[in-house]
């Protein structure tokens, strides 16, 4: 029973999301969220009680799965290049690259208008940095990525921003349609990037 419930609440809140990248944060309804998730507004009001509760819930669930992902990259298992590997594959396997990018763009948009959701837009970019700055700084520990030394105490620092920069732009481009909503091209552009800025160290 319990399991059935967790269910229904993630297809609502998937729904939800799928709303928000559709329409907007401003212009989604419950009606559109209802028709969506093929349940009733009853149903919806019974889990989430407001239209606000239940999108704000929405965006959680949306940061909660990247965070969840990013939890199973377990450091003591994987090589530090693996690791980074497998961030990449994370955040370009995750569905819709196009609706992901416009839900990102939306909760930007919306974390000037709502400080309230500030904080979750804010734990998803600091996990992301955590993430791979404690990857590469591994990497650089153990002489597994091959860092120019030349460029300074700041290098790591650098390089994160450069790598997750490049994410950033990208996914504003996918929804744009400036380029192709294509998964396996993302991933190729990404492990091309992160292998001339870390610079693994082949066995």
């Amino acid at each position: 029973m319990a399991r059935g419930k967790e269910e229904k609440r993630r297809v609502i809140l998937e729904a939800s999301l799928e709303c928000i990248s559709r329409h907007g944060y401003e212009a989604t309804r419950l009606r559109d969220v209802s028709e969506v998730a093929g349940v009733s507004i009853g149903v919806i009001q019974h889990y989430f009680g407001t239209r606000e509760q239940l999108l704000g819930e929405a965006l959680g669930h949306a940061s909660g799965a990247l965070m969840e992902h990013f939890a199973s990259l377990d450091p003591s298992l994987l090589s530090p290049w693996e690791e980074l590997r497998g961030m990449i594959g994370v955040v370009c396997g995750m569905p819709s690259l196009h609706g992901r990018g416009l839900l990102w763009l939306e909760m930007s948009s919306l974390a000037r208008r709502h400080p309230e959701l500030r904080e979750r837009l804010d734990s998803v970019y600091v996990l992301w940095d955590a993430h791979v700055r404690a990857a590469v700084g591994r990497g650089v520990q153990d002489g597994s990525l091959a860092i120019d030394s030349d460029a300074g105490s700041g290098s790591v620092d650098d390089l994160t921003a450069i790598f997750l920069a490049f994410f950033d732009g990208y996914e504003y481009e996918i929804a744009s349609s400036l380029v192709p909503d294509d998964p396996a091209l993302l991933e190729r552009r990404a492990v091309l990037l992160a292998e001339r800025l870390f610079r693994p160290v082949r066995a």
